[in-house]
């Protein structure tokens, strides 16, 4: 999902508190039948904790320091945790993992340095503009600003690749912790066992920082491996709490889209999942729920060895793979789109800003969030490729220095393929009845109807071409007419994407996992 916020040095593996509560609220949901049928009771009950591992507090519980005797409970208890994910995940503990205790302001202030690095804070700056010129973001959001309300508000734990460490919060109560124990120390498993930081870098810094190179593969592929990475850390977890009723995931192969479906229903609970945009909402959870899920196909299909090293050593390529796992594991792969070189056509009045892949998840949420989710669960599996490039006219130069560029601008190039012209067809459509709710007007241009609208911040031309749509938006007329011709007669697929090089951590929000 490219349009995710990228940031330059690898991000923590953080993860999301009110998550892993919402998840042990689904398992208790099955614990009833569970409990009725091994225990051969009539009234409903849930898996109860041994000794020392307790039933997580509710949603509403509030937060509270823990005493240092607390703490030292919480260090002793990752060696007992830590085998137990080995045993889970079949991977070996090659090395003891270091422990450590952090509070609200350490993590905060470690978040927002990262942020305010020159790299970082133009990538988010880029990053935020092309979900605004897609209509994802109002223009007024503050992307920055969510993301660290967010931290604050829903990070439970992390594990920190660089230093080996895993972080307990000093403001998180223990018996919180320990499941969230499992899903760190799974990342520090993976981390032992395949390089967690590098096996996710898919892009190398110069790729990242030059919005002209038109490759899709790699942001697709970087998702998807989050994801992967997630959804074992889920899997664990729930093994985890399952464990003291004698179950396990595997014993309940509907958990995925249950836990799915009660975290969308409950991302209420907080403030701020409540009040941020639809897209925001669906990608912080995207590699917790789809990555679960994903995880539940690959156990029911090949087992542990599939699902835990086996996915690491064969990664899925794109987040089709992971919204469809029958696609991953019948090997029907989608190679990426690329765009020709466009610096040639746009030197003269654009240069580019920034450019990536439009995956299926991203397309599934632009579909459900103007057309409603019926047309989006039909059309997005229709999905076989996209790409934008987003460019900034030359004449444009900010008041300040550290102004954001505005919407008017920029300027929008977005190459989508479908598995067939209908598809094509019915996504063009759907995307022209979208522009009254992107824009405060929309005329048709007479010469060009049905195909080409005049708005505030410019034209919007629509166009199918057999499988393939072509979207510009505020380019003017004559250069909207020389990327025509090239795009069409000139994008094509991509290799399969190039595996061996470095890049920054592709993070969903960047920093929360």
């Amino acid at each position: 999902m490219t349009m995710a916020p990228r940031f330059d040095k690898p991000a923590r593996r953080f993860s999301i508190s009110r998550l892993w509560m919402l998840a042990v609220l689904a398992l208790a949901f099955c614990g009833i039948s569970l409990a009725a049928q091994t225990k051969s009771q009539s009234a409903p009950a849930q898996p109860q904790a041994p000794a020392g591992r307790q039933n997580p507090p509710s949603l509403e519980e509030p937060q509270t320091r823990i005493t240092s005797e607390q703490a030292q409970e919480l260090f002793r208890s990752v060696d007992e945790i830590l085998n137990f994910v080995s045993r889970d995940t079949k991977l070996p503990i090659k090395n003891p993992v270091k422990r450590d205790l952090a509070g609200r302001e350490q993590v905060r202030k470690f978040v927002l340095t990262h942020m305010r690095e020159d790299k970082d804070a133009q990538r988010l700056e880029r990053s935020e503009a092309s979900m605004k010129k897609f209509g994802l973001l109002p223009h007024n959001f503050d992307l920055r600003k969510f993301l660290l309300d967010l931290m604050e508000d829903q990070v439970a734990g992390y594990y920190d690749p660089k230093t080996k460490t895993v972080y307990l919060l000093d403001w998180v109560a223990p018996e919180a912790q320990r499941p969230v124990l499992a899903h760190e120390l799974t990342h520090a498993l993976q981390d032992q066992n395949f390089g967690l930081d590098q096996w996710l870098k898919v892009r190398d810094d110069d790729q990242w920082d030059n919005p002209d190179n038109l490759d899709a593969g790699p942001d697709e592929e970087q998702s998807a491996r989050q994801a992967v990475s997630e959804g074992q850390g889920m899997a664990v977890m729930m093994d985890y709490v399952l464990a003291p009723a004698g179950q396990s995931l595997t014993d309940m192969p509907s958990m995925g889209e249950i836990f799915k479906q009660q975290t969308m229903e409950r991302v209420g609970d907080s403030p701020i999942f409540a009040n941020a945009p639809m897209y925001l909402r669906e990608m912080v959870i995207f590699p917790y729920t789809y990555g679960l899920s994903f995880l539940e196909s690959l156990l029911t299909r090949g087992g542990k060895e599939m699902a835990f090293a086996g996915a690491f050593k064969n990664p899925p390529r794109d987040t089709r793979e992971i919204m469809q796992p029958d696609v991953y594991l019948d090997d029907h792969h989608v190679d990426p789109i690329r765009l020709p070189r466009l610096a040639d056509v746009l030197k003269k009045s654009y240069v580019g800003y920034d450019s990536g892949a439009v995956g299926e998840f991203d397309v599934y949420i632009l579909l459900k969030q103007y057309s409603g989710s019926e047309l989006a669960e039909r059309l997005s599996p229709a999905w076989r490729g996209g790409i934008y490039y987003l460019g900034r006219k030359k004449r444009a130069k900010p008041s300040k220095p550290d102004a954001a560029v505005p919407m008017s601008d920029l300027a929008l190039l977005y190459v989508s393929k479908w598995a067939t012209p209908e598809d094509a067809g019915y996504f063009a459509k759907a995307y022209c009845l979208w522009l009254p709710k992107k824009y405060k007007s929309v005329a048709p241009v007479a010469e060009q109807k049905g195909r080409a609208w005049d708005t505030e911040q410019g034209r919007v031309s629509i166009e199918a071409a057999g499988n393939r749509v072509l979207v510009m938006e505020s380019f003017d007329p004559a250069t909207a007419t020389l990327l025509r011709d090239n795009v069409l007669s000139r994008t094509s697929e991509s290799p399969q994407p190039r595996r061996d090089l470095a890049a920054p951590v592709w993070a969903t929000l960047g920093i929360f996992h």
